[in-house]
């Protein structure tokens, strides 16, 4: 019987590991690449989005945001969100590319829904500002939107407001 010296056993299994190669995630976070065919695989850096092509962060959209935002959302109306779609945020302009944020499909906002909404409002009020807008924000790599922080990502991201 033959004694395995541990110390070269672990640092054959590290370099063999190494060569089977596998994609690193840089520091910061962002996963993966940006080009088109190799998204960013989770929250993004500070300034990424910003830097990403436009099939990268399509594809960015499809892979992460779509999934981590239909979870959410069936979470708080599963019945409201089923049939959760890229077209729920963007409505039928994704079909062709001619969609704009902020959505006028979606509801629009004002002054007076903020300061006092309508008590059927309140719920979805609510789930926009705790969940949605955090973490939209958090996986665009954006500070999120408040009265200091002006350039952050907020409700008018995706809503037009009135």
């Amino acid at each position: 019987m033959r004694i395995v010296n541990h110390r070269s056993f672990f640092l054959s299994i590290l370099v063999l590991a190494a060569a089977c190669g596998g994609k690193s995630t840089p520091a910061g976070g962002g996963g993966g690449g940006t080009g088109p065919t190799e998204p960013a695989l989770g929250p993004l850096a500070p300034g990424q989005w910003a830097s990403m092509d436009h099939e990268a962060q399509e594809e960015f959209m499809k892979q992460v945001v779509l999934p981590t935002m239909k979870a959410e959302f069936q979470a708080f109306d599963p019945e409201r969100f089923a049939d959760f779609t890229c077209k729920t945020c963007h409505g039928s302009g994704i079909d062709d590319h001619t969609y704009k944020m902020p959505h006028p499909d979606l509801p629009e906002l004002t002054g007076e829904l903020f300061q006092n909404p309508p008590e059927e409002a309140k719920p979805m009020m609510e789930f926009m500002g705790s969940k949605v807008k955090p973490k939209m924000a958090e996986l665009l790599g954006m500070p999120e939107w408040s009265p200091e922080q002006q350039d952050g990502f907020g409700c008018t991201a995706c809503h037009v407001m009135k």
